[in-house]
């Protein structure tokens, strides 16, 4: 069995993981957009386009799955 404080590492940082990639399968806009502003003052603003999105949001949700099946799986071949 392993100490508390490796079983803690091994639950928490999947934990994290898993919930930075819900947070940019969920707001990939906020996420990745920038604002810029020219020489002249104007502001404008740089979005990815759809299929970016779509991919970040599926991305979002496989790296989430794989992070929770790591959190709660890695104490069946880890006691």
């Amino acid at each position: 069995m392993l100490p508390a404080p490796f079983r803690l590492f091994f639950v928490a940082v999947p934990l994290l993981v898993s919930a930075g990639a819900l947070a940019m399968a969920t707001f990939p806009r906020k996420m990745t957009s920038w604002q810029t502003r020219s020489p002249d003052g104007s502001t404008g603003r740089i979005e990815p386009s759809d299929t970016r999105i779509l991919m970040m949001r599926v991305m979002g949700v496989v790296v989430a799955a794989l992070a929770l099946l790591m959190a709660f799986g890695t104490f069946s071949f880890i006691p």
